[in-house]
């Protein structure tokens, strides 16, 4: 046991030259300087530490890149697998639910998230030691702010998605780095208790934390702002049904009604721009993972590329379309809308625009060009053949992929991309409010009343209705025709839909394949769409994790 502790504390004296994507995370230092008992006395040993905490969000293995972001959309009903996948352990037995404690990714995901925890408690101990060793003047107490206000909200967020994964009632609760044999193996923390720490972390970033980049001289790209740290805690307290400390949180950064402090958002105009890498943190981003080309040879230890999203697309011209064979059934184009209109003189089914700009391989829709310049589309791949659950043909996802393969940043094999991942983004946080208004207020439908539902809703049905003129002729739509789906009260009265149904409709269509599905089906307490087939289900309770049986066999206070 002392060797685990000597290991650790080890570990933990080197966790400061892991260095994240963005700028403000790769600027070289002398690491020669960085010797015990000296590290923590400048403002750039600070900003190490801080550093540190980012640069775990785009980890291979213990960011969204990997386990985790394939876990998002195997555990909801994102993704069906296919062939390969079906047989593959973990991936095979964890989308059939067949999920078990002695799974690697299951111990990985809870690992790796303690691993981030320890890096951030690092961080939050050890910066204001730097402030006060530092004899700095330009790091004042209000630079130290802005960084222990981003510390705080990177540990709540690592907490909140253990919290997600395995239920408040299995979290122990690590505030300090671990100092003791005793301090690795803790008991579970009371549920109320891992509520009131995230909470009080999140309160902690809003009032040390700034709007960001607009607001703040010198403030860097990617970094946290206190816009995220409302939104963070706002989606907390939804998901523990707290609909009124929710919707106060989500209003604060909601455009035309929120606080300026917490930042000014507004949806792009077009629904793209939020999955293009050359529209990165833009007016409707509110935390985004920075990504960016910095080894060229695209290894599989490469933690600067978006790695899991550009291998849900055509990136190659020969093996796999999309890695491993996991794939979006061509049923689930059946819960998108859709019209008819005369092209050409020909009727066209066309879909609710959003639907092209999500998969690849629907009708009329997006191809890709690969690396020899040839454009083809999904079934051209030898998909089409593909059965899931009886039914012929499987598309791809779209969003964060790239177009060409010549988009790929030079030197980079379009295996990867360096595209941001937008982790939370204001349509996500529009559509929770509106959440929150229908639970809270269901009466009220008034179109005009931004405390109404269907006001939220309506915003993001007009920006779906828009066709982007740049890129019209990868749409059955005409150039400058808008869509025809109808206004969120109109929609309900055509279905004969509760707010709750229009809003479950909307949250699916807007956020496909983004992370919001598992969570919302855990919330909502509802089977996906096609978990009923799966061997190991068992109710939405399936979208807990066990906890790991590695964590279990050496801590003895879980039971």
């Amino acid at each position: 046991m002392k060797m685990k502790t000597k290991i650790l504390i080890l570990l933990t004296g080197l966790l400061f030259f892991i260095s994240c994507s963005e700028d403000f995370i790769t600027r070289d230092f002398d690491k020669s300087r960085y010797v015990p008992g000296t590290f923590y006395d400048t403002k750039d040993h600070a900003n190490q530490a801080l550093n540190a905490a980012y640069s775990t969000l785009n980890g291979w293995a213990n960011g969204y890149t990997w386990f985790v972001g394939i876990m998002h959309f195997v555990l909801g009903d994102d993704l069906y697998e296919t062939g390969y996948a079906a047989g593959f352990n973990p991936w095979g037995p964890i989308s059939n639910f067949d999920i078990q404690a002695n799974q690697s990714a299951v111990s990985d995901v809870w690992n790796n998230y303690y691993y981030n925890i320890l890096i951030c408690n690092n961080a939050i101990e050890e910066m204001p030691k730097a402030q006060q060793a530092a004899n700095d003047p330009t790091f004042t107490e209000d630079v130290l702010k802005l960084m222990m206000g981003q510390a705080y909200f990177l540990r709540a967020f690592y907490y909140y998605n253990l919290a997600q994964y395995f239920g408040d009632d299995k979290i122990v609760i690590r505030r300090t780095k671990p100092k003791t044999e005793a301090d690795f193996y803790q008991n579970p923390a009371p549920p109320d208790s891992v509520f009131a720490f995230i909470e009080s972390d999140l309160k902690k970033a809003q009032t040390l934390l700034t709007a960001g980049l607009n607001t703040t001289p010198g403030y860097e790209k990617g970094r946290v702002t206190r816009g995220a740290a409302a939104a963070l805690l706002g989606k907390f307290y939804i998901n523990r049904e707290k609909y009124a400390e929710a919707a106060a949180e989500f209003r604060k950064i909601l455009p035309g009604v929120g606080d300026a402090a917490y930042g000014t958002y507004s949806l792009c105009n077009n629904f793209r721009d939020n999955f293009k890498r050359t529209t990165e943190n833009n007016s409707e981003s509110i935390f985004e993972i920075q990504f960016t080309n910095m080894n060229s040879q695209g290894a599989w230890s490469n933690n600067d590329v978006n790695w899991v999203f550009q291998n849900f697309t055509l990136n190659r011209t020969s093996w796999s379309i999309m890695w491993w064979n996991f794939a979006v059934p061509n049923f689930k184009l059946n819960d998108f809308e859709s019209w008819t209109e005369n092209i050409s003189g020909t009727p066209t089914t066309v879909y609710d625009y959003r639907v092209y700009d999500t998969f690849w391989g629907v009708p009329n829709g997006a191809n890709f060009t690969d690396q020899n310049g040839v454009t083809k589309d999904w079934q051209q791949q030898g998909w089409a053949d593909e059965t899931v659950i009886g039914q012929q043909g499987v598309y791809g996802i779209r969003k964060y992929a790239l177009d060409r393969a010549a988009d790929a940043p030079a030197g980079l094999d379009p295996l990867w991309s360096d595209n941001n991942i937008r982790l939370i983004r204001l349509g996500d946080i529009m559509l929770l409010y509106a959440e929150c208004m229908a639970k809270l207020n269901p009466s009220n439908v008034t179109p005009s009343d931004p405390n109404s539902a269907v006001y939220w809703v309506d915003q993001i049905r007009n920006r779906a209705n828009l066709v982007r003129d740049d890129q019209a002729h990868l749409y059955s739509a005409r150039a400058g025709v808008p869509g025809q789906l109808p206004t969120a009260t109109d929609l309900m009265t055509a279905k004969g839909w509760t707010l709750m149904q229009l809003i479950e409709h909307e949250r699916y269509a807007e956020g496909y394949c983004e992370g919001w599905r598992k969570e919302d089906l855990k919330r909502w307490k509802k089977d996906a769409s096609f978990v009923q087939y799966k061997s190991g289900w068992k109710g939405y309770q399936s979208l807990t994790l066990p906890v790991p049986l590695s964590e279990t066999d050496r801590n003895p206070n879980f039971q």
